[in-house]
C-alpha cells in the first residue's frame, strides 16, 4: 500500500485497487478464525448438551423400569389371593385351577415383561449394565422354579429373541 500525499492537502488517503483487495482478504482471514472460534464453541455446547440429554435419558429409563418393576410385585403384595397362587403356581403350576392358573400366568407374564424391558433398555444404552446385572438374580430365581418352566415352555414365544437367549444362558448355568 502506497499512501500518496493530497496535493490540495485535504488528508484523503489514496488506495489502489490491489491494496483494497489486500485488506480484504485481512477482513475475511479474521472472519474464518472468529467463524471457526464460534464453531468450536458451538461443537462443546452441543456435546455438553448431548451428555446432559443421555444422562436424562438414563435416569427416565431407570425409573420407569423400577416403576414397571414395582407395579408387577404391588399386585402380588397387596392381593392375598394372587400371592397364594403365585407361591402355588411357582412351586405346582399343574395343582392351580383353570382360573389360578390364568392368574398365576399373566402375573408372571408382567413380571417377565418388565424384566425384559430392562433388557432392552440395557442394550440400547438406557440401563446402565450394573442396574441390568442386578435384575439378572431376579429372573435367576424366577427361572429356577418348576412354574416358571411350564410357562415358558407354553409362552416363550411372546419374548424377544436376545431375552429368549438370556433365560437360555440361565437355564444352562448349572445350579
Amino acid at each position: 500500500m502506497q499512501l500518496k500525499p493530497d496535493p490540495l492537502g485535504g488528508g484523503i488517503l489514496h488506495l489502489s485497487w490491489q491494496d483494497l483487495g489486500s485488506i480484504g482478504e485481512l477482513i475475511s482471514a479474521v472472519a474464518v478464525v472468529v467463524s471457526l472460534v464460534y464453531l468450536a464453541f458451538q461443537i462443546r455446547q452441543n456435546t455438553k448438551q448431548i451428555d446432559e440429554n443421555t444422562k436424562a435419558a438414563q435416569a427416565a429409563a431407570f425409573d420407569s423400569s423400577i416403576s414397571q418393576t414395582f407395579a408387577a410385585r404391588a399386585v402380588i403384595i397387596e392381593n392375598e389371593d394372587v400371592a397364594r397362587i403365585y407361591l402355588k403356581g411357582t412351586d405346582a403350576p399343574e395343582a392351580l385351577s383353570a382360573e389360578d392358573l390364568l392368574r398365576y400366568r399373566l402375573t408372571l407374564h408382567n413380571l417377565l415383561w418388565s424384566i425384559w424391558n430392562m433388557q432392552s433398555q440395557a442394550q440400547v444404552g438406557e440401563l446402565s449394565s450394573e442396574t441390568w446385572s442386578a435384575q439378572l438374580a431376579t429372573l435367576e430365581r424366577v427361572v429356577s422354579t418348576k412354574g416358571f418352566q411350564w410357562f415358558w415352555a407354553n409362552y416363550s414365544r411372546e419374548f424377544g429373541a436376545s431375552f429368549q437367549q438370556v433365560v437360555a444362558d440361565l437355564e444352562a448355568k448349572p445350579s
